[in-house]
């Protein structure tokens, strides 16, 4: 074999093993004090967004947004069979790995991108640039490890390295779009959107992100943390939009309707995803799982698996809020902005979306990406975005 072929079928387990082998850390709240390592030079960027989400979350397509969104996050786990860095944002996700992987992430996210058309009529822009010509840039990508529970981390990135690459990679789509190869057929293994929005406990589905401006951008999110924490009551893990009280599965034949545009209809995985259908509805929609050791631990799980609160140079978040604390919130960061503190972008839903990336049912074998509902982190990246230009001019 030769050495290029040796580098594109590379064991993804040992190429990762950087990341894999960071240090992590539990507690949220110590973000700013986190310990942050360079990612290596000849690792890539990869950046995917859904086309036209705007108008497609107005249409009330939000959730079929937000599924191809987790899926560009959840195809390249099933495909590297290992965990890498990567950040889910909505309509799309930031995807970090080394280039000796390039080529499979690569014909992933394209394959996904024709799914994405022809099965849910939305396109999806696939780029990618590397971490060398981000350094040329002047711009850092720095990592670490949040550990959501005993074996499952995410991971949190600052540095200015993503946000210049989105900027190139949607500035300059000859050069940055990935558009060539095999794409051939696509299913969406292991992602399910099985159960239905989970309303808001307190009332608010907060979709928050924050972005801070001029130096001591450390000390302004340990303020901005510190505010979330005394709202609260001790920290954000206690907004966790996860409330198991209130989650219900959908039906069976609402499940099977996405099965079919996730699988070919006459494929093996097809029917195998309709008979977990079966199983899962049992289980949890009729309340048999309560009645399962193993089946209790997994629905408790799912809830410290939530993906709910990240940072990729701002802070991301969905939280459960009642009403006077949403308006408190937005009141403490206008303050902030106005002081030129920071940018940030609100969205107010009645529930959030829950979508799940299912390895297997023990510790550290599932994720669930949260998001809010009607529009969540991209609409409140509009509000983002427009704060960010009227501080440019």
């Amino acid at each position: 074999m030769s050495d290029a072929a040796q580098r594109t079928h590379s064991d993804p387990s040992s190429e990762l093993a950087f990341y894999r082998e960071l240090p992590s850390f539990a507690d949220f709240s110590t973000l700013p004090q986190a310990a942050f390592t360079p990612v290596p030079a000849e690792w890539v960027v990869f950046i995917t967004d859904v086309i036209g989400s705007t108008a497609a979350i107005e249409a009330g397509r939000y959730k079929d947004v937000n599924t191809i969104g987790a899926a560009s996050v959840s195809t390249v786990l099933h495909e590297l069979g290992s965990d890498f860095p990567y950040v889910f944002g909505g309509d799309g996700a930031t995807l970090v790995v080394p280039a000796v992987l390039r080529q499979r992430v690569e014909r992933v996210l394209l394959r996904l991108a024709s799914l994405a058309q022809h099965r849910f009529d939305l396109g999806l822009r696939v780029g990618a640039v590397s971490i060398a010509e981000l350094q040329k840039d002047g711009c850092t990508v720095e990592v670490a490890r949040h550990e959501l529970a005993a074996g499952r981390c995410v991971a949190l990135f600052r540095g200015g390295g993503l946000q210049r690459a989105e900027q190139l990679i949607k500035g300059d789509a000859e050069r940055y779009a990935c558009r060539d190869g095999d794409q051939g057929a696509s299913e969406l293994t292991g992602l399910s959107c099985r159960w239905n929005r989970i309303p808001a406990s307190r009332g608010v589905a907060l979709s928050l992100l924050v972005e801070a401006r001029g130096d001591g951008a450390a000390s302004t999110y340990g303020r901005v943390l510190d505010a979330l924490a005394q709202q609260f009551g001790g920290g954000v893990d206690q907004a966790n939009p996860v409330q198991l009280a209130m989650m219900q599965y959908r039906s069976r034949a609402s499940c099977a309707r996405d099965e079919r545009r996730y699988h070919s209809r006459f494929s093996f995985s097809y029917a195998w995803r309709m008979f977990e259908i079966c199983v899962a509805v049992v289980l949890f929609g009729w309340g048999v799982a309560n009645l399962l050791p193993g089946m209790r631990r997994y629905r408790r799980a799912m809830r410290l698996h939530a993906d709910h609160r990240k940072f990729d140079d701002m802070l991301r978040m969905v939280v459960d809020c009642s009403p006077e604390q949403a308006d408190a919130i937005e009141r403490f960061l206008t303050t902030e902005h106005e002081a030129g503190a920071v940018c940030f972008g609100l969205h107010r839903a009645t529930a959030c979306l829950m979508t799940c990336y299912v390895e297997a049912l023990g510790p550290g074998q599932h994720i669930h990406f949260i998001d809010g509902d009607d529009g969540g982190y991209a609409l409140a990246a509009k509000q983002l975005k427009a704060q960010l230009r009227a501080c440019a001019k």
